[in-house]
């Protein structure tokens, strides 16, 4: 395969790079696209995690090709978006996607460890991407700068592409407003006679479940006893839950008129424009933990995984990702649209290590406190 990192020549030379999520097409030079910016550097090779991929010049996107697979437990509109943006790019690369839980996923490719299938894997909590460190190799992308340290694992094993924050959603042609939980703690006195079960995903296979479980645990308990305190909240709203099978769901079902209350993502809870659905960002403090991406070790196609994260990562494809499916950049140069900033929510702070580090632990509890 011809080394694709450096697409163009020089400045003078134009190629159209699709938005990602977006329909149309944007002229880019070869000095503002970012698959082709100077000083990109490529996945660490024993154990060097900053040392620069080689690349040739001159190779136009037309000449690269090959088949990239994506596991993603993205829903499937934005996925589907970015995956055909990317194609349409490159219009000789096929993308191969796998869908599924965050959870699902990473235990797959563990599994696989020995003979790789994955070359990406798209999406989730970056706590478990975290927990699964091992199963990643490094790469730093082109515009690390322009990404806050707090958003990326230190050695680049994973790449924050969109923070999180966890919001409550709710369909007040269920239930008043008043009636509608602020806060975590509000969970545990909620009606479920009157309004039914609150939705929330599974977290033992959904990482965004994973993280409001450790939101509700960071968020009440310390971490000297292991969060007692936090597990004595989550066993009180433990009866009040009806755990789903898919993340999606938790934020569908509302909509439907399943549930009237339930516990999802930001970018989930903003898709629904109908004044009956409301978005509540706990006033006791929510995590903003990031999607993220990150090339699996020793992949098939380890230099078409490369330009997928330079491609996710890139302006255009940030931009549209916010505009089209409202998740939020990541980048420090792309503002969000029609989402309030970071600093007028109440962030707590999430303990990333002790989430990372004790990830089946954490699941074994809420399993034990689930059936008793």
């Amino acid at each position: 395969m011809k080394k694709i990192l450096a697409l163009l020549l020089a400045s003078s030379m134009t190629f159209a790079l699709v938005a990602c999520g977006g329909g149309s097409q944007t002229a880019s030079t070869a000095g503002t696209t970012e698959a082709a910016a100077a000083g990109t550097t490529g996945a660490a090779d024993q154990g060097t995690s900053e040392q620069a991929a080689p690349a040739e010049s001159g190779n136009a996107a037309e000449d690269v090709s090959g088949t990239l697979t994506v596991y993603s437990p993205h829903d499937s509109d934005p996925l589907s978006a970015g995956v055909a943006a990317f194609e349409k790019a490159y219009p000789n690369v096929k993308v191969e996607v796998v869908a599924d839980g965050t959870s699902n996923l990473v235990n797959k490719i563990k599994a696989e460890s020995a003979n790789p299938i994955a070359d990406v894997l798209w999406g989730g909590g970056a706590d478990t991407l975290a927990a699964y460190k091992d199963v990643f190799q490094p790469y730093k992308p082109s515009m690390i700068d322009l990404i806050d340290p707090s958003l990326y694992d230190p050695e680049y094993y994973w790449i924050g592409e969109s923070p999180l924050p966890m919001v409550f959603i709710a369909n007040t042609d269920n239930i008043p407003e008043d009636a509608v939980p602020q806060t975590w703690k509000d969970l545990a006195d909620f009606d479920t006679d009157t309004y039914g079960k609150i939705a929330i995903a599974d977290p033992t296979s959904s990482g965004s479940a994973f993280t409001q479980l450790c939101t509700m645990l960071f968020l009440y308990g310390e971490e000297s006893d292991d969060y007692a305190s936090g597990w004595e909240l989550v066993e009180q709203v433990i009866p009040k839950l009806e755990v789903k099978n898919s993340s999606s769901l938790a934020h569908k079902d509302i909509y439907a008129g399943e549930n009237t209350v339930g516990i999802t993502l930001e970018k989930a809870a903003i898709q629904y424009e109908e004044d009956f659905m409301k978005v509540i960002y706990p006033t006791d403090g929510t995590s903003a933990v990031p999607d993220g991406v990150a090339i699996v070790k020793d992949c098939p196609n380890l230099e078409l995984a490369q330009l997928f994260v330079e491609f996710v990562l890139g302006e255009e494809c940030q931009k549209a990702q916010n505009a089209d499916w409202g998740r939020r950049p990541i980048r420090s140069d792309v503002a969000p649209v029609g989402l309030p900033a970071l600093s007028e929510i109440t962030l707590m702070n999430y303990n990333f290590d002790y989430a990372a580090n004790n990830a089946p632990e954490i699941k074994e509890t809420w399993q034990d406190k689930l059936v008793q």
